[in-house]
């Protein structure tokens, strides 16, 4: 087992900051020490001794919300709230093949370990290219929760929005239920994915309890039991979706109590417009919140309420969402956004979210997205070495002491200079050592180019169509 000590950072976590040597033993930090003494004990320690000084040392940052498909999708429609953006990139969905997503997948995977981002949630929807994603994730370097969607009901028959026959073959509904073959499916991904190196693992990923029948939620409950893995879903995204439903009249969160659907470990993304008790009952249940700020403001869906969550002790991560709604995948932008967007509503400023609270979100919380609460997201003995080195001393970040709050308001993915996943350097002085980065771009540059080319005639009959279908859209709703 090969052990470094990285030597002379600020080494930031749990809210803080402060100079000191972390030794990496294998896949986990051996031992962290801030005095002289105890340095110089990890330093006789190390085989090798990197000095780190200049540098903030934090843990990896976790993308706890994303759909790693959509970063060929960089330029397409992004102007349109959820359910009419979601005729886009369902028609380019359906678009994509083997090259395709391998190329989106290492694209992203590039522009996340230069943003120092370590992990992330891929909240999958193309279950027939499940071997192409697992092989694509294994070569990334990143830790990965590949969460394969489960639904079979739509958005336009829940909100009694009929599309035009012309779409209908174009963009297609979700899927009949097949419990039994989607069953067999998933077994497969979960077997795939543990043969692996271990940075790979599989969720079950219901795309949101309201897009899933009675059916489907015994198919969920029963699949998460079967296999004991974690669960990823979107929830109460957007105004419409908070709306009352005859099939959950005490609304859907408790609802989802009542059958069980919060037991387990549990991610949901967005969660805009949970009310304060459902925030409590969710809280109770130790369910994650993936808070994605960007996307919500993007697509018009609303401002989560950060204090009424963190007050009921809501864990709150931090997601990027999909390329073509949140834009860069750039933690270091979501947590100055997920800081300020509280501010303009006239709270008490004291209850404004701090800088270490937002950084909790972007590290720890996300470990529990992961499915690995406890034993990732801190720097500490015995947590898997998910590392990332930041420039303190450049022109964007140099301050008199290079605190936890100066890393957070004014970091950036062009300060990252080293990242290790699981104790293996990915990037180093800023260059990627887990792939060929300048193989990979040219391949998403044709893999783009071919995909919009391949949608391109199917995209014409939908803006032909789009008026009429914005048309009959609720207003003020989104």
């Amino acid at each position: 087992m090969t052990s470094i000590l990285i030597d002379g950072a600020w080494i930031c976590s749990d809210g803080t900051a402060s100079p000191g040597g972390v030794l990496v033993q294998g896949k986990r930090i051996g031992a962290v020490a801030f005095t002289a003494e105890d340095r110089a004990g990890l330093r006789a320690r190390a085989e090798q001794v990197l000095d780190a000084s200049g540098h903030w040392l934090i843990p990896g940052m976790i993308d706890a919300h994303a759909h790693a498909y959509g970063t060929l999708l960089r330029g397409t429609e992004n102007s349109l709230p959820l359910e009419l953006w979601a005729l886009h990139t369902m028609l380019y969905g359906r678009a994509y093949d083997d090259q395709t997503l391998r190329a989106a997948i290492l694209l992203g995977a590039a522009e996340r370990i230069r943003g120092g981002i370590t992990g992330m949630v891929d909240h999958a929807p193309m279950l027939h290219l499940a071997e192409t994603a697992l092989a694509a994730h294994e070569s990334s370097g990143l830790r990965v929760a590949y969460a394969t969607l489960l639904h079979d009901v739509s958005d336009y028959d829940l909100l009694g929005l009929s599309l035009p026959e012309t779409l209908q073959p174009l963009i297609g509904g979700p899927p009949a239920l097949d419990a039994a073959g989607y069953a067999s499916r998933f077994a497969a991904i979960v077997q795939g994915a543990a043969a692996g190196s271990g940075r790979v693992s599989a969720q079950l990923g219901p795309n949101a309890p309201q897009r899933c029948s009675p059916q489907a939620w015994a198919l969920w409950r029963s699949l998460r039991g079967r296999h004991g893995v974690a669960v990823h879903t979107h929830l109460l995204e957007t105004r419409l979706q908070a709306s009352p439903h005859a099939r959950w009249p005490d609304g859907l969160v408790r609802e989802m109590q009542r059958q069980g659907m919060l037991d387990g470990p549990l991610t949901c993304a967005h969660g805009v417009w949970l009310s304060e008790a459902e925030m409590e009952i969710l809280a109770r249940h130790d369910v994650t919140l993936s808070h994605n700020p960007a996307t919500n403001l993007m697509l018009g869906s609303g401002v989560m309420r950060f204090r009424s969550c963190t007050a009921c002790g809501l864990r709150l991560a931090l997601g990027n969402d999909a390329a073509n709604t949140g834009g860069r995948a750039d933690h270091f932008a979501g947590m100055r956004l997920a800081m300020s967007l509280p501010r303009p509503d006239g709270a008490d400023f004291a209850l404004w979210p701090k800088p270490s609270e937002v950084f909790t979100a972007a590290t720890e919380a996300g470990a529990a997205a992961l499915g690995l609460k406890g034993s990732l997201g801190r720097i500490a003995a015995g947590q898997f070495a998910d590392l990332v080195l930041v420039r303190s001393g450049t022109a964007g970040t140099l301050a008199a002491r290079p605190a936890l709050d100066v890393l957070v308001q004014h970091g950036g993915p062009e300060h990252v200079d080293s990242v290790m996943v699981d104790g293996r350097w990915v990037m180093r002085e800023g260059h990627i050592l887990a792939f060929d980065e300048a193989a990979i771009l040219a391949d998403a540059q044709a893999q783009s180019i071919a995909l919009q080319q391949r949608a391109a005639p199917d995209l014409a009959v939908l803006l032909a169509a789009m008026p009429g279908i914005a048309a009959r859209f609720p207003r003020g709703c989104s």
